[in-house]
Parts: structure tokens; C-alpha cells; sequence
């Protein structure tokens, strides 16, 4: 579809809008969070800093364990990234290459999943977690988290799109299902399963509700949670811009992250629409 080109400027004139706007907030933030405790940040104030406290940057790491909290995220992202990536494309193939009673059974109720909220679940989920003695533990942030059902969904779509006959000749050639998934099916879906990652470290990076009920400790509390305890210990206009600065050195990950796999982004999301 080939847009007219007033159409292509009312469109091009709303994203600048939206990149300023977005790009404004940010710089306002970074501002914040290199100013002087004893400085304005209301309406009326300036923005720009009387001084650059440089040692704001340290700042986060000294008034609390902000080096524990981002470790923790760190360990508890990647992990629940690897593991749903592992477990989603494992299902996805299943679902999409193999034939056998109840699999389209299985499949509704796996996306019939995706219509619960997640808030319901967690008073049964913390049940089970508490009984197997996973509270304040890696256990308890990273295997309740490690399969979803959209990922299993964008993955089975995904993997739709690899021809059947490739799969048919790896076999013939003597290859078992696990290689025929890994030489053949993952080189086809790297951007989708890229997507995917991208999807599930950001959501999970950003998760407060249930670390905040599992990990009540420092030694297990992730950014979000940890990030809430420095804003309620840190009252009065002195801590904003050391809350600010942690807050904007909790958000590099996922920015870092979304610059390197952005093109594979848009890509994995393409070809799971099966745009072309």
C-alpha cells in the first residue's frame, strides 16, 4: 500500500511529534538527575542544573545495594529469557509440525491463557511457591516465569512459515526431531525468536507485582522493587535526583538491548504477520 503524500506528512509530522515529545522527557530526567539536592524540580524551575553533580552517577550504588538489585535483574532476566525462548520454540514446533489427538485441543487452551490476568493467578501460584520453599529465592523470580503462552503463539506462527520438505529431508537424512529443531527449524526463526527475547527480558525486566511478593529481601529483590524501597527510604525533594539516576541507569539494559536487536525486531515481527 503506497501512501498519498499528504498522508505521508501528516504521518511523518506525528512521529516527530511523538520522538520529541519522548526525547524531551528523557533529557528533562537525565537534567534531574544531575542536579543538587538543595535545587527546584517543580513547575517554574529551571531545567538546566546550576552545577553538574557528576557524583550522581555513584550515588545509587552508596545510599542502598543498588548493585545487588541490578545484578539480580540481570540473573533473573536472562534466565527467564533463555529459558522461555527454549521452551516456546520447543512448543511452537510441536504445535506447528506435529500431528497427534488434542494438539489443536491443547493449542486454544494454550491462548486461552493470554485472557487471564496474570493478578489472578498469583495468589495460587505464590500458594504452590511457598510450599515448595521458593520464597526469596532465584527459584521462585525465574521458573514461574520461564514459558509464556504468546510466546508459544508467536513461535508456532513463526515456524509455520519452514517448509515441511526441509524437515522431511533432514529426516530422511537419519536426523533425530532435537537436531532437525536445532539445524534446521532455529536458523529459520532467529528473527522471530529474537523478538521474542527482546519481548520477554523487557517484560520481565520491568516486573514489580510478583518479585515484590516472592523476593522481600535484598539479596533477591530485583530493579523495580528495589527502586520502590530507595524512593520510600530517600523522602523529600533530596533524593529526586538520586531516585532519577537509578532509575535511568535501571532503563540502559533494555535501551542497549532494543539498539542491538532492533532490526531483527521488526523483522521477527514481520514475518510472523507474514508480511513480506
Amino acid at each position: 500500500m503506497t501512501l498519498r503524500l499528504p498522508t505521508k506528512i501528516i504521518v511523518l509530522a506525528v512521529c516527530l511529534f511523538g520522538g520529541l515529545l519522548v526525547v524531551s522527557v528523557l533529557l528533562y530526567a537525565v537534567l534531574i538527575a544531575f542536579k543538587s539536592p538543595g535545587e527546584g524540580f517543580g513547575a517554574g524551575s529551571p531545567w538546566w542544573p546550576e552545577r553538574f553533580q557528576w557524583g550522581n552517577l555513584l550515588a545509587p550504588f552508596q545510599v542502598a545495594p543498588f548493585a545487588t538489585y541490578f545484578r539480580n535483574s540481570i540473573v533473573v532476566g536472562v534466565a527467564v529469557t533463555v529459558l522461555n525462548v527454549i521452551t516456546c520454540t520447543a512448543a511452537g514446533y510441536s504445535f506447528s509440525k506435529f500431528t497427534y489427538p488434542g494438539r489443536t485441543a491443547a493449542f486454544v487452551v494454550v491462548l486461552a491463557t493470554l485472557m487471564v490476568p496474570l493478578e489472578v493467578l498469583y495468589v495460587p501460584l505464590y500458594h504452590l511457591v511457598y510450599r515448595l520453599d521458593w520464597v526469596d529465592s532465584f527459584a521462585g523470580l525465574i521458573i514461574p516465569a520461564a514459558t509464556s503462552a504468546f510466546g508459544i503463539f508467536l513461535m508456532k506462527q513463526s515456524i509455520d512459515s519452514v517448509p515441511d520438505e526441509l524437515l522431511e529431508a533432514a529426516r530422511l537424512d537419519g536426523a533425530g526431531e532435537l537436531r532437525t529443531l536445532v539445524s534446521i527449524v532455529v536458523p529459520g526463526v532467529t528473527a522471530p525468536m529474537s523478538a521474542l527475547a527482546l519481548f520477554i527480558f523487557m517484560s520481565n525486566w520491568d516486573s514489580h507485582l510478583w518479585p515484590l511478593l516472592v523476593a522481600s529481601d535484598d539479596d533477591h529483590r530485583t530493579l523495580p522493587v528495589g527502586l520502590a524501597a530507595m524512593q520510600a527510604n530517600q523522602l523529600g525533594d533530596t533524593g529526586v535526583p538520586v531516585i532519577v539516576m537509578a532509575a535511568l541507569l535501571a532503563l540502559l539494559p533494555t535501551v542497549l538491548l532494543f539498539l542491538a536487536l532492533q532490526r531483527r525486531f521488526v523483522s521477527g515481527i514481520a514475518m510472523t504477520a507474514g508480511i513480506r
